[in-house]
């Protein structure tokens, strides 16, 4: 598939209307001096707040009409509308912009550049700067990593395989055609996205990933800016705990893929082996985090004791339910290697 090449913007979104304003003003403000093709898709995620007519009054009110639409979406969740999208888009390389993040104006400038000067990129990310409704709390600086905000990397440029990090899809380019080529095959990932109340992450991992087996690198430029809002409900430590657990039920999910990044060609064997050990492990630390806090409990204080307990139950528990999804997918991606 050789797809023209240009920026299409994604903004999925579900009853956003009190957020998409001051994101669709940051789009609309790009300050452009390259001739940079470009379009916005805003998928609607079965909203039910009139989320449609407001972006379309705020796309009527701009001098882009015409580089703008609107899609809808009837199956709620990340996944179902981030979906959407990539199979609206008509360029080759897909901006998610989360209906929170506000671009700088040289966002797409700053980006096409570094986009069309390494040709190996297959997902490009930024920098999300906390943008607080209230107050910040007190421990937002040790945990805002799992809020898609802050340095993605210690340096500018290509993340190899062994500084084993991944790029958080908000702000994130993604090249279209080796995500489609996927899915083109008839390949299903494993991870669904949030929705509703379910908090489950790691939707946009499982992306990298793919993007990774294809060949392809992941980088990360700090000039690229963008402010990502914090509403103050999920700016309580109950949200937080809430948000790390559904990261850590992932972890299981995702753990074939790891294999596939260390060796070309796994074997079948070696994934039975490898994930029993960390079955295993993750238990282990399990049961030993809550012996020791048994014994000693005051070696954490009350936060880190209850993210620890939280985190290390979830990845345990999920270790043990999810080895049948995990090994199903394991096939399907020794199959989709294949074709890619």
């Amino acid at each position: 598939m050789t797809l023209p090449n240009g920026i299409s913007i994604v903004i999925c979104t579900y009853n956003g209307i009190n957020r998409l304003g001051p994101t669709l003003l940051s789009i609309f403000s790009q300050q452009l001096t390259s001739d940079i093709s470009w379009e916005l898709i805003i998928v609607d995620n079965a909203s039910t707040d009139n989320t449609t007519d407001f972006c379309r009054k705020m796309i009527e009110s701009s001098a882009f009409g015409n580089k703008s639409r609107i899609v809808f979406e009837s199956k709620q969740g990340c996944n179902h509308a981030r979906l959407k999208g990539l199979q609206e888009v008509k360029y080759r390389w897909l901006l998610f912009c989360d209906d929170d993040n506000h671009l700088f104006p040289d966002y797409l400038e700053q980006a096409w550049s570094i986009l069309n000067n390494n040709e190996n990129i297959g997902v490009l990310g930024g920098i999300g700067i906390p943008l607080f409704e209230d107050q910040k709390p007190d421990w937002f600086d040790t945990y805002s990593k799992s809020f898609a905000v802050g340095p993605q990397s210690k340096t500018d440029g290509k993340i190899t395989i062994s500084d084993k990090k991944q790029l958080y899809s908000a702000g994130s380019f993604f090249r279209k055609e080796v995500l489609i080529k996927y899915y083109d095959n008839g390949f299903t990932t494993i991870m669904k996205g949030p929705s509703g109340k379910e908090l489950t992450r790691g939707e946009d991992t499982e992306w990298c990933f793919m993007i990774q087996l294809a060949g392809f690198d992941l980088w990360y430029s700090s000039s690229l800016k963008f402010y990502h809002y914090m509403s103050k409900e999920r700016m309580t430590w109950a949200y937080y705990l809430k948000l790390k657990t559904g990261i850590a039920k992932g972890e299981s999910k995702l753990f074939p893929y790891h294999l596939f990044l260390k060796s070309n060609k796994p074997a079948y064997y070696q994934f039975l082996i490898s994930y029993t050990q960390s079955l295993l492990y993750h238990n282990f630390i399990w049961i030993q985090f809550r012996i020791r806090n048994f014994i000693k409990p005051s070696r954490y204080n009350s936060e880190e004791l209850s993210l620890g307990k939280k985190i290390s139950k979830a990845k345990a528990v999920s270790f043990i339910i999810d080895f049948s999804p995990a090994f199903r997918q394991f096939i399907k991606i020794k199959r989709i290697l294949r074709f890619i």
